[in-house]
């Protein structure tokens, strides 16, 4: 950005550069709002959040929608959300439908603006595996039309390509349809195994995307620099360093999620920590690295504990005879992988138990109760 777009900036946002060092020809700044000015308050201040989005669809920040059109993923849009402060309702985000064959999510999140006042929004994703079945249905189709892949070749540039031969040479109209079923249910299943999660982050990423302004697209070369987001803060040691503001401080934190959601929503409000990100920006010739406060309290960390009672309590729910083979899969694999959270775990718990609870499957296998207490 040349000097004189720079002078153009906000003054707020001058001071932010200036102060943290970046050089704004090395990044994107993306502002949702052109209203910061002076009407931050006294107590609040302007940082730069820089996030750097790798845009090899290969790193998996990003995937390919179309030729030269790549979208953001799940890591980069949860590093946007916490970078700009971004609080969830938990009253009304999560799953509102799940059955068979769809799952339907509500997120409803908001973003500070400049003059205070938090904006919330709410959007919903439904996952439907009869849409999506039908969707790689046409596509695999379109893909067996061009023939039976016998090898694959890589171009100059290093790209691969496949090499195609009639279907009557490998079997028919039999074997080229094995393939289009084949393809199809490796493509459906990922979304069969987590249609609630996946229909859980698609809701929090259309909240994300609609209040940064993100586009659903970008190229290559627009994500080949880090993206810098204005971020409205609370200086925590101008308001602390006083005792008259220091409980006001602490009634702002406790009061923000109740104001915009309702009373009943409520947080936990723990001693203000400064927790900091790092970034790194090349600068006239050298790289910086420099601190950015980032003043939002974190939020806490599942329990260990709890989570090793929930793996406990899925390992005895796998052992019922009748559970559904699909389920005990999903359980099995949710055990083994090594790294959990507590919503996944509760999330699967709650859904195996569900089913097992059902009129239906009670009616067949008898009635089930929950052991979790006990077991855990």
């Amino acid at each position: 950005m040349s000097e004189e777009n720079q002078s153009n900036l906000p003054a707020v946002i001058q001071a932010a550069v200036t102060n943290q060092k970046i050089d704004l020809s090395k990044v994107t700044l993306l502002m949702p709002t052109q209203t910061f000015g002076q009407i931050i308050g006294e107590y609040d201040k302007v940082i730069l959040e820089v996030i750097k989005i790798n845009p090899d669809p290969e790193s998996g920040d990003v995937y390919e929608v179309a030729k030269g059109k790549l979208a953001l993923s799940k890591r980069p849009l949860g590093m946007i959300s916490s970078a700009l402060g971004i609080i969830w309702d938990p009253v009304t985000t999560g799953i509102v439908e799940s059955v068979d064959r769809k799952s339907r999510a509500k997120a409803t999140g908001a973003l500070r603006m400049p003059n205070g006042e938090w904006i919330p929004t709410t959007e919903e994703k439904t996952v439907d595996l009869d849409a999506i079945e039908e969707e790689q249905r046409i596509k695999q189709e379109e893909y067996a039309d061009e023939g039976c892949i016998v090898k694959w070749e890589t171009s100059k540039n290093g790209k691969k390509y496949p090499i195609h031969e009639p279907w009557s040479n490998h079997g028919g109209e039999a074997a080229k349809q094995a393939y289009i079923d084949r393809e199809i249910r490796k493509a459906v299943l990922p979304y069969r195994k987590f249609k609630d999660e996946r229909a859980n982050t698609g809701a929090k990423e259309r909240v994300i995307k609609w209040l940064v302004d993100l586009k659903n697209t970008y190229t290559s070369e627009e994500l080949s620099k880090p993206i810098a987001f204005p971020r409205i803060v609370t200086d925590t040691s101008k308001l602390l360093a006083d005792p008259v503001t220091r409980q006001i401080a602490i009634d702002k934190m406790t009061g923000a999620v109740r104001s915009i959601f309702g009373r009943g929503a409520e947080v936990e409000i723990v001693k203000p920590l400064e927790h900091k990100s790092q970034y790194q920006i090349e600068s006239n010739g050298e790289t910086l690295e420099e601190e950015i406060p980032f003043d939002e309290l974190p939020e806490p960390e599942p329990e260990k504990d709890e989570i090793e009672k929930g793996i406990t309590y899925l390992r005895e729910l796998v052992k019922i005879k009748y559970l559904h083979k699909e389920a005990r899969a999903i359980a099995l694999e949710e055990i083994n992988r090594g790294e959990h959270t507590l919503d996944t775990v509760n999330g699967l718990i709650e859904r195996i138990e569900s089913w097992l609870s059902n009129p239906e499957t009670e009616k067949k296998y008898g009635k089930f109760a929950s052991m979790r207490g006990v077991i855990s």
